[in-house]
């Protein structure tokens, strides 16, 4: 079986690649959280994470291929200690998790619908 295709297809939400939009307002996460933003990358991966008017945003690439997700709106959960933030791309999950106490790391899962994690990954803050 092709793990690497079936990751990749999942990461980029190639079935059907809608956005979903969930804001969250600024000051639930401003008070509770000081969430990650920047671009992180390992050998084959790049995410890159912003907020801006009250949405916050994901943008995630295959490196040395066309191949890319954009996805905006986020539910935070977790705790101050290990934030969580997912993207919900038609039941295809976008899942960072971030430690504010190591900010130069995240770390990147997809999860399928039925919850089985298609990518698991490290990445590491590029200084952007």
């Amino acid at each position: 079986m092709n793990y690497k295709g079936i990751a990749l297809a999942a990461f980029l939400g190639i079935a059907t690649p809608a956005i979903l939009d969930i804001a969250i307002p600024q000051p639930v996460l401003a008070a509770k959280y000081n969430y990650p933003k920047g671009t992180f990358v390992d050998k084959e991966w790049k995410v890159s994470l912003s907020f801006n008017n009250n949405v916050y945003y994901y943008y995630g690439e295959k490196l040395n291929s066309n191949a890319y997700i954009s996805l905006s709106g986020a539910v935070a959960s977790g705790t101050n200690d290990r934030q969580v933030y997912t993207w919900n791309n038609n039941g295809t999950k976008y899942q960072v998790s971030w430690r504010p106490s190591d900010p130069s790391f995240i770390r990147v899962e997809v999860k399928s619908p039925n919850g089985k994690v298609i990518l698991n990954r490290l990445l590491m803050a590029t200084g952007d």
